[in-house]
């Protein structure tokens, strides 16, 4: 039943993710349409800001999905159900304190933006901040749910549930503003369904017979809890500062405008991370019981065997971005977004690598050995950050994209991988002898890419899927030949025979 569940979750996963990114393809140009580019950016602002707030979380969503699962596999049912109620008054405290942050946030907006923003823009900034600010402030106590339903591994009805929202939020939406109504009532859409699916939790969670007490307390695991919730804290500050702080510094010194440009950029980086996640992201408990019972080679092929099937997919996604990224952004949203394309670019070339390794964060959290990785990330992040503005006052909007990829080479890339083979034990030369073999078809391919270009090189949507199509069907036939190993070529198989 397990494992049907996480197949069935896997697969529900990556149908979430391509749903949601031919949604966003389409109801990006939509947005742009009916709510205009400055809409479009104080959304993306106001986005940015609320991590911030989600960020008071402490990491603690984590860090009581590892307790939880700690307990239930050693029995103590008595210990877990104190777990919960120790964790609900912890969120709710923390809610408590995220009300206040947001509070002022929301009455100093004007103080920082106002300078490049007009009345109008600061108004509806102010009005879209309050009402998600509602949402994430509710979340907080509400996580703890969701978490106890992840720690049964009930993947099914969570990754159904994202999917029928990942559907039905935007469909609302696009009819709201086609009929007219503005950013707000759209806004306003998407705090309901966030409600519907925390109701939809809590439910569930009672249902599958979560329990909570509030007595039985280990002060001593409580100090435990912090200490290891503290470094995963500081990963999601990090992300933050990484994903969030960029919209912020572009609205600071150039404006809404600035922040719509940069988050179409942003979009395909922000699809090509759910790809990546899709696998690895419900690996977590599994891991989790491989390292309890001291099973290091298991989990390090694990690695290899995640890396490999997220490096399939990824390359192909960012070969093919690379080669016909930018005529894809002319089509989608027009010309005046072209600098969209190396803002993409920027970013999603250096990603790739974190990527593919995605697996080994969560090997590093399941062993307890994350907090080096926090420390350097944490020092990447403030060099990011201080870089991030002196490139954006000099080259503009790009300086942003600069200053996150060489953060990413630097950190998460040249510093981890040595963390991973030294501290972690990961076979690291195996991975990249992998990882290079596998990048032989995918140079030869893109050889051929260039050529389709200089061809095709008129910019229409015939061209554009002729391009795709020939590009994709030989990508598959050379990595079939030259690079998949038996076990994914496995895979395929199995998939065929479903069908």
């Amino acid at each position: 039943m397990v494992r049907n569940e996480l197949k069935i979750g896997t697969a529900l996963s990556m149908m979430t993710i391509i749903v949601s990114s031919i949604i966003q393809i389409v109801y990006t140009p939509l947005y742009m349409r009916y709510l205009g580019p400055a809409d479009y950016g104080i959304n993306s602002l106001v986005q940015s800001i609320m991590g911030y707030i989600s960020i008071l979380n402490l990491g603690l969503g984590n860090t009581m999905l590892r307790y939880t699962t700690r307990y239930r596999a050693e029995g103590k049912l008595e210990e877990e159900n104190s777990l919960n109620g120790m964790f609900l008054i912890i969120f709710s405290i923390l809610m408590t304190i995220a009300f206040a942050i947001g509070g002022y946030i929301y009455f100093n907006i004007g103080n920082f933006f106002g300078t490049r923003f007009t009345l109008e823009e600061l108004e509806k900034t102010k009005a879209v901040f309050l009402i998600l600010a509602l949402n994430v402030v509710i979340s907080f106590p509400m996580g703890i749910f969701s978490t106890n339903i992840t720690s049964k591994e009930k993947f099914i009805y969570q990754r159904g549930v994202k999917l029928a929202t990942v559907i039905l939020n935007p469909i609302v939406g696009a009819l709201l503003m086609i009929n007219g109504f503005g950013l707000i009532a759209v806004t306003i859409s998407t705090v309901f369904f966030a409600f519907i699916s925390y109701i939809f939790d809590m439910i569930y969670a009672f249902k599958l017979g979560m329990k909570i007490k509030f007595s039985r307390f280990d002060n001593s695991i409580l100090k435990e809890i912090f200490i290891y919730s503290f470094f995963i804290f500081l990963n999601v500050l990090i992300d933050q500062i990484y994903w969030g702080t960029d919209r912020v510094i572009i609205g600071k010194y150039v404006g809404v405008q600035g922040i719509a440009i940069y988050s179409v950029g942003a979009i395909f980086n922000t699809l090509y991370m759910g790809f990546s996640s899709a696998v690895s992201g419900v690996l977590f408990p599994r891991i989790n019981r491989l390292i309890a019972e001291n099973k290091q080679t298991e989990v390090d092929e694990m690695f290899l065997k995640v890396g490999r099937l997220q490096y399939i997919l990824l390359g192909l996604i960012s070969s093919g971005f690379i080669l016909f990224g930018k005529d894809f952004i002319i089509l989608w949203v027009g010309k005046d977004y072209t600098e969209a394309y190396n803002i993409a670019l920027w970013i999603m070339i250096p990603l790739t690598v974190p990527l593919i390794q995605s697996t080994g964060v969560s090997i590093m959290q399941a062993k307890n050995m994350h907090q080096f990785r926090s420390i350097v990330y944490f020092i990447i992040a403030i060099l990011n950050l201080i870089l991030s503005i002196i490139f954006v006052k000099k080259i503009g909007v790009i300086g942003c994209a600069v200053a996150t990829g060489l953060s990413f080479i630097l950190g998460q890339i040249l510093v981890m991988n040595i963390y991973y083979k030294v501290s972690v034990k990961l076979d690291i030369v195996r991975f990249w002898k992998n990882i290079l073999k596998m990048s032989i078809p995918i140079g030869l391919v893109m050889i051929f890419g260039f050529v389709l270009n200089k061809y095709l090189n008129e910019v229409n949507y015939f061209n554009f899927l002729i391009k795709i199509s020939i590009y994709t069907v030989l990508y598959a036939t050379l990595l079939w030949f030259m690079a998949l190993n038996t076990y994914e070529k496995s895979q395929i198989y199995i998939l065929k025979k479903k069908k």
